[in-house]
């Protein structure tokens, strides 16, 4: 099922939550709603799911105005952050639920049902739980019984709401890769909220970046963290460091480095980059620096640099291990820095 949704706007009160949102979302696409707590997110995936009324704008499900239309009209799953399980209901009883309560004239029979339920539960790898209770499995097996509960009304679109915020890191990083088999194997249209930047890159067809209830950006997960379209997007999606540039008769210098040709009205700039765009040298051109820290993450480096003259702290370089050790740093050398990448914004439009 293919989204549209149209000029949505949605205040609380003061707060506005949706200023203005457009989108369109293909059928068959996983879609990553991402930005900081506030930004929106989490509204407009209610009013997708028609938990929440706009009150401006349209929402189409496959080309039919659904902005009127009730929950149950919908034909939406909801996969909540905390699970939302019945807790004195059975694994399988928890999955059957959306079956079960369907009026009588569009309720399949009880064989219909435990066939459902039954192929859904072997889907996520727990047909041996189908007897247990909520309590008795883990974070991770809940969540998976929470999806495999939305899917069993066959909806036409999933959406999830942070569903893997409460889990550990090592189990977020398994589900979401589960999710994103799953999703490949149904070929259902998803949206899914998160705050979680690699979670985004990682699982999604396309991210939408979100902030103060309008989209910065929209695009695949490597043009939103190669090319991205604000300040705002460079610092959320990864990691940024701000540098000092200048422009002058249209050639631009980020401190001792030349940025080449940049058209433009003379002035001051702000150059990003990313930790591994910073190239690191004993000696010869580039940006003179000093070595405060050095830590060894695996097999990431982070060497933590003071510029000479830059202000605002230090700024990390990350290198891979097979860089450090061919040439090892250590607190106090003195290094050139060079810039293998960058972006540039008008400091207006930074601020």
């Amino acid at each position: 099922m293919s989204i549209r949704v149209q000029g949505i706007r949605k205040r609380f009160g003061e707060f506005v939550a949706l200023d203005g949102v457009d989108l369109e979302i293909e059928t068959g696409q996983l879609v990553a709603l991402l930005g900081p707590s506030g930004c929106g997110k989490t509204t407009l995936l209610r009013v997708l799911a028609g938990l929440e009324s706009p009150d401006a704008g349209r929402v189409d499900l496959h080309g039919r105005d659904a902005t009127q239309l009730p929950v149950q009209a919908r034909n939406v799953g909801f996969v909540f952050q905390h699970y939302a399980l019945f807790r004195h209901m059975s694994v399988f009883d928890n999955v059957a639920f959306g079956l079960t309560v369907r009026p009588r004239r569009t309720r399949p029979a009880r064989t219909q049902i435990r066939a459902r339920v039954e192929e859904l539960l072997s889907l996520v790898q727990l047909d041996w739980a189908a007897d247990r209770l909520p309590a008795q499995l883990s974070g991770g097996q809940r969540q998976r019984v929470a999806l495999a509960r939305a899917l069993a009304i066959e909806p036409a679109v999933l959406l999830l709401d942070e569903p893997f915020g409460a889990l550990d890191t090592q189990v977020r990083q398994e589900l979401r890769r589960w999710l994103r088999r799953l999703h490949d194997a149904l070929h259902f249209t998803s949206v899914f909220v998160t705050h979680d930047q690699q979670e985004a890159l990682e699982v999604a067809d396309s991210v939408v970046v979100m902030n103060r209830g309008r989209i910065e950006q929209r695009g695949a997960p490597a043009d939103v963290y190669d090319r991205p379209a604000s300040p705002f997007v460079h610092r959320f999606v990864g990691t940024s460091h701000v540098l000092p540039a200048e422009r002058t008769a249209d050639r631009v210098r980020i401190g001792p480095i030349d940025a080449g040709l940049v058209p433009g009205p003379d002035g001051p700039l702000e150059a990003r980059v990313r930790p591994h765009d910073l190239a690191l040298a004993r000696d010869g051109e580039g940006w003179p620096a000093r070595v405060g820290a050095v830590r060894v993450l695996g097999p990431l480096v982070q060497v933590e640099l003071t510029i000479d003259g830059v202000p605002g702290g230090p700024r990390i370089a990350e290198l891979s291990r097979e860089q450090y050790e061919a040439t090892p740093w250590r607190t106090g050398d003195a290094v050139r820095l060079s810039l293998k990448r960058w972006a540039l914004y008008d400091r207006a439009e930074a601020a």
